[in-house]
């Protein structure tokens, strides 16, 4: 395999899957030889050798009448000999490892026990928790010194440490899994990130770092932001300036209708501008996302109150409902026309419009709710689209719109971390919700109140009114 495919996906996820196996082989492997763990050390081997090949001398030169109470005379502790004339005692060493090295110790110190005459075997100790090494030598006459070495080896572990064991061993296995998949989806995150910054108007950063396609699909995004984002620019300053230029031809227009001696014209073509000139402020607000206005934290309350109370004098029955102060982080200029935007969506449509406000500990929610007819559910996600009307012919004589009230309304939420969401009133009509985070309590920077009136007012401050302006404006409380 080429080191430049070694750099794959494949070749990466492949290399995963091998370290956790491997990791789960070397732990069942410590487990067996935790198991198997020899009692008995190379000093010990040696001198049962030298004992059994002593035992074999003495067994020879006594009657057998005498073998077996001369056996037990020379036995020594943890080594126990005995002489029979014939054993059940069978041979293992073959299946069994820890029996196979403990042949082989004992043919390499008294290579006379090397061959068929000595028989290993396993037994269980009268300690809990050990096993005893029980053993046989066939003498010449047929006859066998048989031996049983007390501990040899530890028992099995319990059933219950062993599935611990298994658990930890499959947590390690898991956890390095888990951390080199990370390091193998980060680049992924990083692309992401970046997909989401450009989706916001803003250059995402990309390294091209992982696997080759991960890097070859990094470096075409790279130059496809780079290129959308110019185009998005320049789409936006083309736009903008396009509704700045059609300002001027239209006052003419209006001043030129206002010399009509015909008043019904008049009034039918000064209607016309003056839907126009909406069109143009709605085109020109949804292409100034807000992004480029500084956050800060903002008095919610009051620019809610005062944006209720400014409809309330245009002659709208509404009214506000909530806390008589909230800070929120926020864009004031993007949140102002944020509200003004629902409020006169509401007012197209609907004779009543209650705004609320409600603070829980992480956020704020504001909620507009109108007695108009609403929209369908199935009908709500296609309103949120740009230029898009349900019903361009309804309304209250304040001109069907641009379509882009709640879209506008929607981006400027998402652009705050918020969300928007479409359902249904309690007075029968549409209710939108946005709920916007918050990082923390008011500070008290807050709590000053507006600016002097030495001091002039940047576009930047959101507007505040005294606490009475929360008023019903016709509706009751």
């Amino acid at each position: 395999m080429s080191l430049r495919r070694s750099r794959g996906m494949v070749a990466r996820i492949a290399l995963v899957l091998l370290c956790a196996l491997g990791l789960e082989l070397a732990g069942n492997l410590v487990l067996h030889r935790i198991e198997m763990r020899l009692l008995v050390s190379r000093d010990d081997s040696r001198q049962i050798a030298a004992r059994l090949i002593h035992a074999e001398q003495v067994a020879a030169s006594v009657p057998q009448a005498g073998r077996a109470a001369r056996m037990r005379a020379i036995s020594a502790p943890g080594l126990a000999l005995n002489w029979v004339p014939a054993t059940v005692i069978t041979d293992f060493s073959p299946s069994l490892e820890p029996l196979a090295a403990m042949r082989a110790r004992l043919a390499g110190a008294a290579p006379r026990l090397d061959g068929d005459r000595l028989r290993l075997s396993l037994l269980p100790s009268q300690a809990p928790g050990r096993r005893d090494l029980v053993g046989a030598l066939e003498l010449s006459d047929g006859s066998f010194v048989t031996f049983r070495v007390t501990p040899f080896l530890g028992a099995p572990l319990p059933l219950a440490m062993i599935v611990a064991f298994h658990l930890l061993l499959m947590a390690m296995v898991l956890g390095v899994a888990l951390a080199m998949v990370r390091a193998l989806v980060r680049p992924l995150r990083t692309l992401a990130e970046a997909a989401d910054a450009t989706g916001r108007g803003r250059l995402g950063r990309i390294e091209p770092e992982g696997p080759d396609e991960v890097r070859r699909v990094a470096i075409a995004f790279d130059a496809m932001q780079t290129r959308l984002l110019r185009m998005m620019e320049d789409h936006a300053q083309a736009l903008v300036a396009v509704s700045h230029d059609l300002r001027t031809p239209i006052q003419r227009l209006k001043l030129r209708a206002s010399l009509l001696d015909d008043d019904e014209a008049q009034s039918g073509i000064a209607g016309d501008l003056s839907e126009m000139e909406r069109f143009i402020e709605s085109t020109l607000a949804y292409v100034r996302s807000g992004d480029e206005e500084a956050v800060r934290l903002v008095d919610l309350s009051a620019l809610l109150a005062t944006a209720v109370d400014d409809a309330g004098d245009a002659g709208a029955q509404i009214r506000f409902d909530g806390p008589d102060e909230l800070g929120l982080p926020g864009r004031p200029v993007a949140l102002r026309r944020m509200i003004d935007n629902l409020i006169g969506n509401a007012r197209r449509h609907a004779a009543r419009i209650v705004v609320s406000l409600i603070a829980d500990k992480d956020r704020a929610t504001i909620l507009v709710d109108d007695d108009g007819p609403g929209i369908p559910p199935d009908h709500r996600a296609e309103a949120l689209l740009p230029f898009h009307r349900l019903d361009p012919a309804r309304g209250n004589g304040l001109g069907g719109g641009a379509g882009l009230g709640l879209a506008s309304a929607l981006r400027t939420a998402a652009g705050l971390g918020g969300t928007l969401t479409l359902g249904e009133a309690p007075l029968g009509g549409l209710r939108v919700r946005i709920d916007l985070p918050l990082s923390g309590p008011v500070s008290p920077a807050s709590r000053r109140g507006p600016a002097p009136a030495s001091a002039p007012a940047s576009e930047g401050d959101a507007p505040r009114r005294p606490r009475h302006s929360r008023r019903s404006n016709g509706l009751p409380a």
